[in-house]
């Protein structure tokens, strides 16, 4: 016994359920951020920014009809825009753009688990907590001799 919607027979149904578990194994529901685009560290953009290598992205208003018309490239369409990745590496007529250290460095940090702490401030790693223990901390302080101090 089970669920079947109306109008379907159960092996219909569960071959629609197949088909649907066969495209979301594809996808990484527990990835941080967004999934549509390759991104990068605002760090690494920043630096490329100031050396000239990198503009702002606008986007580009009826940005598929002026690329039928041939009024602009694919590669003018902000990568955010068009779904694909901040190098150009999705499109195959277009240079691509190089890769910094701090972008190396972005990507493995993006294939961690969004809770093992991306570095995104540039700064390094954070450091580790110290544990405390409350009994060695007491008696590191000097014993009070008499009134309040």
């Amino acid at each position: 016994m089970g669920y079947v919607p109306d109008g379907m027979t159960p092996a219909q149904w569960k071959k629609v359920q197949e088909e649907e578990k066969a495209k979301n194994s594809k996808k990484n529901f527990g990835a941080f951020g967004p999934q549509t685009f390759k991104s990068r560290s605002l760090q690494s953009f920043q630096k490329d920014l100031e050396k000239g290598k990198a503009d702002h992205l606008l986007p580009v208003m009826n940005a598929k009809k002026l690329v039928k018309q041939g009024k602009i490239n694919e590669e003018d369409i902000p990568y955010m825009q068009r779904g694909g990745a901040w190098d150009n590496s999705d499109l195959r007529t277009a240079r691509k753009k190089q890769w910094s250290e701090d972008d190396k460095k972005y990507e493995q940090a993006e294939k961690k688990p969004f809770w093992a702490g991306a570095d995104w401030s540039g700064r390094g790693a954070p450091t580790p907590r110290k544990t405390s223990n409350a009994a060695a901390q007491q008696a590191a302080k000097p014993k009070k001799k008499f009134g309040l101090w």
